[in-house]
């Protein structure tokens, strides 16, 4: 039976961003849906929260045969995380790409005043935020990336900004990060583009069979940058659970990868 895989966009992104990655997908093993959030290009209408957005994952868990891979990019990452420790009957396993998450508990402040300034200002107030983060993409992938962000409403862009760090039910930085975390179930593959973010995946709690990997000398949009070797690493993850799941013997998906240390667990 082919597994089910949830694919989650980040901020300020569309549904058709992981077209490079479904068109890389084995079709025979993955059954692959892209999850529009609300407020996103061809979305819902109406306010753009990750809360909002973890209750519409769940609904598209509920309509699914098995339980389902979850992947979550960026902001994904939180939909992704919350949306395992409401449902973790409906998860398989959860894998989150450079996630925006466990961030520095101070800084509440600088992301509220960011997201007014958003509201305010609109684009350019994120204009150099998206420059650095498609530093790594193709001419083509940059371009999708950046047509995603103005088709979004800046409204929308700075919704989400504050759901995530700023409103009182937000989890993106570190004890709120670490509360949540602790309600997953299933193993958790994490992928990087830095040292620092790998740094932070390790302060949480991971359950057993959890992997992080840094992908050295690639950008925020690394699944992007490498598709191929994205879907490569998505397949040897779901090999890697059937065998944890048959055998409890070691295994690893690459040279780069290591599971988190016991204390995680």
């Amino acid at each position: 039976m082919r597994t089910p895989v949830v694919l989650v966009h980040g901020w300020a992104g569309s549904a058709e961003s992981w077209q490079p990655i479904r068109d890389s997908l084995d079709a025979s093993a993955w059954d692959a849906v892209a999850l529009r959030l609300p407020g996103s290009p061809g979305g819902d209408s109406g306010p753009g929260t990750v809360a909002r957005a973890a209750r519409q994952l769940v609904s598209v868990l509920e309509g699914l045969p098995a339980p389902a891979v979850l992947v979550g990019h960026s902001m994904g990452a939180q939909v992704t995380l919350v949306a395992h420790g409401l449902a973790p009957h409906l998860v398989h396993s959860e894998v989150v790409v450079d996630a925006a998450y466990a961030g520095d508990a101070d800084s509440r402040q600088e992301m509220a005043d960011w997201a007014t300034a958003i509201e305010r200002e609109g684009l350019p107030r994120v204009a150099d935020f998206f420059a650095s983060a498609t530093v790594g993409l193709s001419h083509t992938d940059a371009g999708r990336v950046l047509d995603d962000l103005r088709a979004t409403d800046p409204a929308t862009i700075a919704s989400y900004l504050r759901s995530e760090y700023v409103d009182p039910d937000a989890i993106g930085l570190g004890p709120a990060t670490e509360r949540v975390a602790r309600a997953r179930r299933h193993p958790v593959l994490s992928l990087h583009s830095t040292a620092d973010s790998v740094r932070r995946e390790a302060s949480l709690f991971a359950p057993a069979g959890s992997v992080s990997e840094l992908w050295e000398g690639h950008g925020h949009y690394l699944h992007l940058e490498d598709p191929r070797r994205f879907v490569r690493t998505l397949d040897a993850w779901r090999e890697a659970q059937r065998a944890d799941r048959s055998d409890s013997g070691g295994w690893g998906i690459s040279s780069g990868s290591h599971r988190m240390p016991a204390a995680q667990r």
